[in-house]
């Protein structure tokens, strides 16, 4: 099978192809034929060396979609199964997305009962999971008015569009002001222009933060007094807040992490997507031989959407 390994890090032509057996399930884990996976802005950072706990050599990638190819017998799943995979250690404290056959804990297996492409599945597991755990945490009621800062990336968008089959109203904001017309389309009730302030008078019952601590405190600025905000993301690439005090704070401030997944969130998220018809945009698909072109998007591309990883299995 190939693997695109990263014997160290370094730029995105540091990727290495290797020709290696397909794994064999053991009693606790099953083998994982990856058919595709949507790329993270984690695993650039993971590229470039900057996960202090992942150890080289390493097979990078934070999810995937694919069917299960070899399990044992009361590992709860069956050949050809459709699963999906996510976070929890994969492709960094184990060999993750970036090869054909994966080995994964039982545990970290879920069903996919949505029938789709392999390159729209493989925009469900960390977007949406990401999407839909930030909105739970923020305990809205129907017809409750969210902010969503940081609406064009790929977590924003999936929580537009859970948001709006959860009878939230929905404010989302862009840093590009052209692409705030798409936003409109994905079903955003307003759309505002974000330029590390945003000039509205609404104060929101609740903001999924997913710029980070750059926004955090104009977000803040706009929050209902018995609101909440989630603070999910890093877009800005700023990771702390300087001389903050929690008295900043008119409602309710906490986090949301996808690190280590709840199936029965994960579950509720799938069948809304399943429910609704929900699709993610897809920005560019590639091959897994082209994995550094993939990561050369990542980084250039201005397209709304999410960029996969075909595994074709020639």
């Amino acid at each position: 099978m190939l693997a695109m390994v990263l014997n160290l890090p370094g730029d995105e032509h540091t990727f290495h192809a290797e020709e290696r057996a397909i794994p064999v399930s053991t009693s606790t884990d099953s083998v994982l034929k990856i058919m595709a996976f949507g790329l993270n802005y984690a695993e650039l950072l993971t590229r470039n060396g900057e996960s202090p706990d992942v150890k080289f050599p390493r097979v990078i990638g934070i999810e995937a979609v694919g069917t299960v190819s070899d399990t044992a017998t009361d590992s709860g799943f069956h050949v050809g199964q459709t699963v999906m995979t996510l976070m929890g250690g994969l492709g960094r404290e184990f060999d993750g997305s970036y090869e054909e056959y994966a080995l994964i804990p039982n545990h970290q297996l879920y069903p996919l009962s949505i029938k789709d492409s392999w390159a729209q599945l493989a925009t469900i597991p960390e977007s949406f999971y990401t999407a839909y755990g930030s909105l739970k945490r923020l305990r809205l009621s129907t017809g409750a008015h969210l902010l969503i800062r940081g609406g064009t990336s790929n977590a924003g968008i999936a929580a537009l569009l859970l948001a709006k089959t959860m009878g939230y109203t929905v404010s989302t904001t862009s840093r590009n002001s052209d692409k705030l017309t798409t936003l409109q389309k994905l079903g955003a009730d307003e759309t505002l222009l974000d330029r590390g302030s945003l000039e509205t008078t609404t104060s929101f019952d609740g903001i999924l933060e997913l710029v980070g601590t750059s926004t955090l405190r104009d977000s803040l600025q706009h929050l209902a007094t018995t609101g909440t905000v989630v603070v999910t993301g890093g877009l800005g690439g700023e990771w702390s807040l300087p001389d903050f005090s929690p008295f900043e704070v008119p409602g309710y401030l906490t986090n949301f992490q996808s690190t280590n997944v709840n199936a029965r969130l994960l579950s509720q998220a799938v069948a809304l997507i399943k429910d609704h018809r929900l699709q993610l945009p897809i920005a560019q698909t590639f091959e897994l031989t082209d994995i550094t072109q993939a990561h050369q998007a990542m980084i250039n591309s201005h397209k709304i959407g999410k960029i996969v990883v075909i595994a074709n299995h020639d």
